[in-house]
């Protein structure tokens, strides 16, 4: 599908603030550079628990991590809508109808997880790349906050009506004392059958009505209870709306004056949803880390046809409302899965609860990718954290997995929960005698491929050279057998 992957190794753990417990030294990962890579080596990565930010990818050391992250994956073949989960849909379709925006006024500035954003890294790409990592102000993973829905009406209906109805009794004319009292009756005579209520009644009417026609109302309310697609959920939307929602895929390596200006209007929106949902200050929000954060990508773009733009990549899916910008969903397109890496909207647009919706699209998206290649069945939502209840939002798309940090294997949520109860780190696999298959060998490791000065050699020949025994030592269970015979490691010269 691409070529080769280029990436520049660091060889000493990278220790940072950590964005949820807020410990001074408790994110700890190991990290590379990515000049470029393949989206086969980039799917074989994030199947052992690394992610990109940028450029730089990385990947937490899980046993000594504060706050473990978990790489957590829907199957999208199999997803099933949950009842909230279709309240946001049902209610973004209803504003895309009547085009009432019912906002929630009470609500603080930052609701939605705001403690996600982290000064994680400071290190820009080695000085002989010519190129620079990222702004250290930005999210490492896909932010997909949920927000509860609450009742946005101070005094309801009922309740005024109640009201109304005490002022009528006040001012209502005295009755009559003469009236008489009325007679006690009978009661319902016990040799007539009960009154049937009237939907019962309907029921009947509708079942005549169908037995002579030939039809049975059996057959009919099966098909009424069949469970709804996400698609048909989605799109349950009328040609007369007083919205129309498009959304547009934009391919990130993509050149010309559309696409500058197209950036420089995602940007505007970007640093609004940063300084009004995370509280950055402007000066953080730069066109600059902008760029390095959601814009820059190591994947090479591969299109799945001639014909077709869509393909393997970096992409921006851009959500219009009539001929506004109101979300952007930053996503990769690779071999398995659909990959999120980040989602930013309008806060103006908030109480559409847009982050809940975005991930429900992107859903829906990896599921028409299928159609094309049968090979994407997964929608990979970034890292699922247990120990911060405010990001165990992500469970709630079903079916979910978690890849377990000793063999990599995908466990059911389900199954992980109880484990992580317990112990915030846990081997989420239960067989005991379950293994890494995907683990590199020694000789594996010796052939692992190294660029310096302009010549590829063999890793073995290159530590003889330089004397660097302990620098990719950790590399082969990192990285897998599969990604230690594609990707070139760059070396200090």
């Amino acid at each position: 599908m691409g070529d080769r992957s280029f990436v520049y190794w660091y060889s000493t753990l990278e220790r940072h603030l950590c964005g949820y417990c807020k410990n001074e030294q408790g994110n700890v990962s190991h990290g590379m550079w990515a000049k470029t890579l393949t989206v086969e080596d980039y799917q074989n990565l994030i199947d052992r628990g690394w992610r990109r930010s940028g450029n730089y990818c990385y990947k937490p050391l899980m046993n000594e991590i504060c706050c473990p992250m978990y790489t957590i994956k829907c199957n999208v073949l199999n997803f099933q809508l949950s009842k909230s989960q279709k309240k946001v849909v049902k209610k973004f379709n209803k504003f895309l109808k009547d085009g009432v925006l019912n906002k929630n006024e009470n609500h603080p500035v930052a609701t939605e997880n705001s403690d996600n954003i982290a000064e994680f890294f400071h290190k820009e790409a080695p000085a002989h790349l010519s190129q620079e990592l990222h702004d250290s102000n930005l999210l490492l993973e896909s932010d997909k906050t949920v927000v509860s829905d609450t009742d946005n009406q101070s005094t309801s209906q009922s309740e005024h009506n109640a009201v109304l109805s005490k002022s009528e009794v006040r001012n209502a004319p005295a009755a009559k004392s003469s009236v008489e009292t009325p007679k006690t009756g009978v009661g319902a005579d016990p040799n007539k059958p009960p009154c049937k209520k009237a939907k019962v009644l309907r029921m009947e009417r509708k079942k005549e009505k169908l037995l002579k026609r030939g039809m049975s109302l059996e057959k009919i309310n099966v098909k009424n209870n069949e469970q709804k697609t996400v698609e048909e959920f989605l799109n349950d939307v009328s040609q007369d709306n007083q919205h129309k929602l498009k959304l547009e895929l934009i391919n990130t390596g993509r050149h010309g004056k559309e696409w500058e200006k197209l950036k420089r209007i995602e940007f505007a929106l970007y640093k609004k949803y940063q300084m009004c949902v995370h509280n950055d200050p402007p000066e953080k929000c730069t066109m600059e880390g902008f760029l390095r954060f959601l814009v820059n990508s190591p994947l090479q773009h591969v299109r799945f046809t001639k014909e077709s733009e869509v393909g393997f990549g970096s992409f921006h899916q851009l959500y219009w409302l009539d001929d506004k910008l109101i979300a952007v969903g930053v996503i990769d397109i690779l071999p398995k899965c659909v990959s999120a890496v980040y989602f930013f909207y309008d806060p103006d647009y908030r109480d559409l609860t847009l982050g809940t919706y975005g991930s429900l699209r992107e859903v829906e998206f990896a599921r028409s990718l299928h159609q094309m290649v049968p090979s994407i069945e997964n929608y990979y939502m970034g890292f699922y954290i247990h120990s911060c209840p405010k990001m165990r939002y992500k469970g709630k798309l079903t079916p979910s997995f978690l890849l377990c940090p000793e063999t990599y294997h995908w466990i059911p949520i389900e199954k992980c929960v109880p484990k992580l109860e317990v112990s915030k780190y846990s081997r989420l696999e239960d067989d005991d005698t379950a293994v890494d298959e995907n683990l590199c060998s020694g000789r594996d490791l010796d052939e692992t491929k190294i660029l310096y000065n302009r010549k590829l050699v063999l890793l073995k020949q290159y530590k003889r050279k330089y004397n660097v025994q302990s620098l990719f030592e950790t590399i082969g269970q990192l990285i897998g057998q599969k990604c230690s015979k594609s990707i070139i490691f760059i070396g200090d010269n």
